[in-house]
């Protein structure tokens, strides 16, 4: 198997002519770098890519189809829902992870029976992503099976949970509980609750964003999240000054 040559200056033909080649390693950098591009001409070998049987890990991942399960969620075409559906069924709990995430960014209600079905049926499930799915689908009637996340172990499913039932409810008090993440002593879960902040869209977040105790960038990034999920240009036009501010 020969290592991954990064190059950005393949056409998408090319790279799709990768992406249906033999080498594995070739394969799964041609399937990033087709999300990387977000070219429509890429979806149909992306979706053919989600059947691979050929690259799979010892412990029986599938990593070139979660890599272009995640591309097919950055170009956000339509033509890609029945393949990812599919794969919220994948025995690879990342492969599932991946669809449920390019679902919610494709935004097409045909996902909808299926996370809801995915996040009731118990098990090892990658709820952080299918929580955080159904809150940007705006699926209400999920507000009840979300609820009980919120006394989860886990903080980011806790997050996620938070952020998914603000944009359900416009609960207030479910920013609270965000802004607590910020002030987490782990600097991977103080990250998460910053842009599940940021993707709940509550402009006055904003000056927390800028005080929070992550790096300068993750506050640019979060702070263009947040200004990215407005509807309408006023209030997106209302974040500037706070990136003006770490600038």
């Amino acid at each position: 198997m020969s290592l991954i040559t990064p190059d950005t200056t393949m056409t998408v033909e090319e790279a799709v002519e990768q992406l249906r080649g033999e080498d594995l390693s070739q394969r799964y950098y041609a399937a990033w770098y087709l999300g990387y591009l977000e070219d429509p001409r890429a979806v149909e070998a992306l979706v053919a890519a989600l059947a691979d049987e050929s690259d799979r890990t010892e412990m029986g991942g599938y990593p070139l189809r979660r890599k272009a399960a995640e591309s097919l969620g950055r170009i956000g075409e339509a033509r890609a829902v029945p393949g990812l559906i599919e794969m919220l069924g994948c025995e690879d709990y990342y492969v599932r992870e991946a669809a449920a995430w390019s679902l919610a960014r494709i935004g097409d209600a045909l996902a909808v029976e299926p996370l809801v079905a995915l996040l009731g049926q118990g098990g090892s499930q990658p709820y952080e992503a299918i929580i955080e799915a159904l809150g940007d689908l705006r699926v209400h009637r999920a507000v009840s099976l979300i609820e009980p996340f919120l006394q989860e172990r886990s903080e980011r499913v806790r997050y996620a949970a938070a952020r998914s039932l603000f944009q359900l409810t416009g609960d207030v008090a479910l920013i609270d509980m965000l802004l607590g993440g910020l002030a987490s002593a782990d600097s991977h879960i103080r990250r998460a609750a910053l842009f599940d902040l940021a993707d709940t869209g509550y402009l006055p977040a904003a000056a927390k964003i800028v005080h929070a105790d992550v790096t300068a960038t993750l506050k640019l990034l979060a702070l263009k999240q947040l200004a990215d999920v407005q509807s309408g240009d006023e209030p997106a036009a209302a974040v500037l000054p706070f990136i003006d501010s770490i600038l």
